[in-house]
C-alpha cells in the first residue's frame, strides 16, 4: 500500500485536531499552529509602593487639613531616600461624608473622610523598610501596595518573548517534519498574554499594620522578578519530498 495518502491522512488529521487560537487568523491552505512561553528572571532593582493618607473628621476641613499635613511631611522626607520629583506621584484629594441610613432611612452622619494617595518608585531597596517606617511616621496610614520591578522591564519583555518566538517554532517545525512536510513562513502571529511576577516561590512583602500610633516593624523578603511572554503562531506549511 502506498504510504503518501495515509501520510496526507494523518497530515490533515494533525491540522483538524490543532486548537484555534482565539485572535489569530487561519490560512485555507495547510497550516499548523504552535504557541511557546519564554521567561526572563532578574533580582528587583525598584520598587514601586502605593501609600495612603485617610483620616476622618467631623468637620470635612479639618480632614482635609489632616491628610494636607501628612502629605507635606511625606514629601519632605522623600529626597532623604533619594526621591525625585518624577518619582512621587500623588493624586487627587477627595472629601467625602461616610454615611449610614436606619430602617427609617433616615441618614446618620459619621463623619467625613478626606484621602489622597501617592505613588512612588523607590531605587533604594536596601532601605525599603527604613522608608516605609518614615512614611507611616509622617502620617502615611495606609500602605496599599508594594511591587518589585527591574528598571529593565522592556528589554526582560523582549528577551521573554524572543525564547516564546523560538519556542513556537521549533514545536511548530518538529510537526511538521513529523508528518512529512516542511515549515514555511509565518501567517499570522498573536501575543496571548505578558505576565511580571515577584517572590521566591511564595515569598512576598509581609503585611504592615499601624495600630494607633504604634508602627509594628515587619520582616522584608527581596524577591525575584521574574518577565513572562506566551505567543501563539500559525505557520504555513510546504510538501515534504515524495
Amino acid at each position: 500500500m502506498d504510504a503518501r495518502p495515509m501520510r496526507h491522512l494523518l497530515l490533515a488529521a494533525l491540522l483538524i485536531a490543532t486548537p484555534a487560537f482565539a485572535g489569530t487568523p487561519l490560512p485555507d491552505a495547510p497550516h499548523v499552529m504552535a504557541s511557546g512561553e519564554g521567561k526572563t528572571s532578574v533580582a528587583p532593582d525598584l520598587a514601586r509602593i502605593t501609600l495612603t493618607a485617610r483620616y476622618r473628621n467631623a468637620a470635612p476641613a479639618a480632614a482635609k487639613q489632616s491628610v494636607d499635613r501628612s502629605i507635606e511631611a511625606f514629601l519632605d522626607l522623600a529626597p532623604r531616600f533619594g526621591l525625585k520629583p518624577s518619582q512621587v506621584t500623588a493624586a487627587d484629594l477627595s472629601v467625602s461624608e461616610d454615611v449610614d441610613y436606619d430602617e427609617r432611612d433616615r441618614k446618620m452622619s459619621n463623619g467625613f473622610i478626606a484621602t489622597r494617595e501617592v505613588t512612588v518608585e523607590l531605587h533604594e531597596l536596601d532601605r525599603l523598610g527604613e522608608f516605609l517606617d518614615a512614611a507611616l511616621a509622617a502620617g502615611m496610614n495606609e500602605i496599599d501596595n508594594v511591587a518589585f520591578e527591574s528598571s529593565r522591564a522592556d528589554a526582560l519583555r523582549a528577551e521573554a518573548r524572543d525564547k516564546a518566538v523560538a519556542q513556537a517554532r521549533e514545536k511548530a517545525g518538529g510537526l511538521a517534519q513529523a508528518f512529512g512536510a516542511a515549515l514555511g513562513q509565518v501567517y499570522s502571529s498573536n501575543s496571548l498574554n505578558s505576565v511580571s511576577a515577584d517572590g521566591y516561590g511564595a515569598a512576598t512583602l509581609d503585611r504592615v499594620e499601624v495600630t494607633g500610633s504604634r508602627i509594628q516593624r515587619s520582616r522584608y523578603v527581596q524577591p525575584t522578578v521574574e518577565y513572562s511572554e506566551r505567543v501563539s503562531a500559525v505557520f504555513e506549511l510546504k510538501r515534504g519530498s515524495p
